[in-house]
């Protein structure tokens, strides 16, 4: 089998760690990594990862690449992406995809018209937990799904104070804080209720911009009137939840001594349903993934179109609480 020519364009903080797994497989040729920080390239050839590096991603993608991982700041992601799928290059993006609905439907245009595979790492839809949970729901064990919900603390001081998430700090680099974190979250409650239909949300931020939340209620409809909600908030010491609710059981991630499993219960018993571990986890089961959509045409955990789906709810949460209204999808 020909190896994959791959090139990873951004090995900062998420971008070297997807650069090492893809340079351990060998059926992918890392043939290039690119960044515009000098010493984050000669630290790839430090470590051995690749010794080709590019400080401008189109020389990168002029090298006759199959596939590229796109892991750089936020407000290239469109550009980037665009110019591989011209290429006919498959694409990892991470996520949020853009910083606005209109780049990211040209992003997902631009890939669905060139053919090519996508995966966007809305890695909550990968964990072997929510897997888990998800196969709860079609298996009808819990009964018919009522509701799906979330509180999602995010560890981050209030820009009040001088703190903040580095997105709320320099959202016109990555996005508000709901985009590039919450875009998770708000995607996994279409992941587990179903398409959403209507949004209605409030918000409230310590800073300047009404548009940078930092706290977030909102109230979700999804197809067979599931309900969903999500509150959001810069509160550290709260533990995070994600729970679904069927008429005959409810069920959420949790963990004790012996480790995460999936709670089951009802008003009168709870069961322990233990989780199966993967062959591969993190961004090895990423790449993983990316790969077989490559060569099989499998449908990976994300794809664009759901980086663009998750993008929708959250400008719907944004419009929403701006315009004090219900906002339909």
């Amino acid at each position: 089998m020909d190896k994959l020519r791959f090139g990873v364009i951004g090995v900062g903080a998420r971008g070297i760690c997807n650069a090492r797994a893809v340079a351990a497989r060998e059926d992918i040729e890392l043939v290039g990594v690119c960044d515009i920080v000098p010493e984050r390239l000669k630290l790839c050839a430090d470590e051995g990862i690749c010794d080709r590096g590019f400080p401008d991603y189109r020389q990168l993608l002029d090298e006759g690449l199959d596939a590229v991982c796109i892991n750089t700041d936020n407000n290239v992601h469109a550009e980037i992406t665009i110019a591989a799928a011209e290429r006919g290059c498959h694409v990892y993006c991470e996520k949020p995809i853009a910083l606005s609905v209109e780049d990211a439907e040209a992003m997902t245009a631009a890939c669905r018209k060139a053919g090519v595979a996508t995966v966007v790492n809305l890695s909550l839809r990968i964990s072997p937990a929510h897997l888990q949970l998800r196969e709860l729901i079609e298996t009808g064990k819990l009964g018919k799904l009522l509701a799906v919900g979330a509180t999602h603390p995010k560890v981050s001081g209030l820009l009040c104070r001088g703190g903040g998430h580095k997105a709320t700090r320099d959202p016109a680099t990555w996005g508000p804080l709901l985009l590039h974190d919450g875009v998770h979250i708000s995607e996994w409650l279409r992941f587990m209720g179903g398409e959403v239909q209507s949004v209605y949300a409030r918000t409230r931020t310590t800073g300047d911009d009404p548009e940078n939340a930092e706290l977030i209620s909102a109230i979700t409809v999804h197809e067979n009137d599931v309900l969903g909600t999500l509150s959001y908030m810069t509160m550290p010491f709260m533990p995070q939840r994600q729970y679904v609710i069927g008429e005959q059981f409810s069920a959420w991630p949790d963990k004790d001594d012996q480790g995460q499993f999936i709670a089951v219960a009802n008003e009168r018993e709870q069961e322990r349903v233990e989780i199966t571990p993967p062959p591969l986890t993190g961004d090895a089961a990423y790449v993983d993934e990316f790969v077989r959509a490559i060569r099989e045409g499998y449908r990976p955990y994300a794809t664009m179109e759901d980086g663009l789906a998750g993008q929708r709810i959250v400008d719907a949460i944004n419009r929403s609480a701006l315009q004090g209204a219900v906002i339909q999808l």
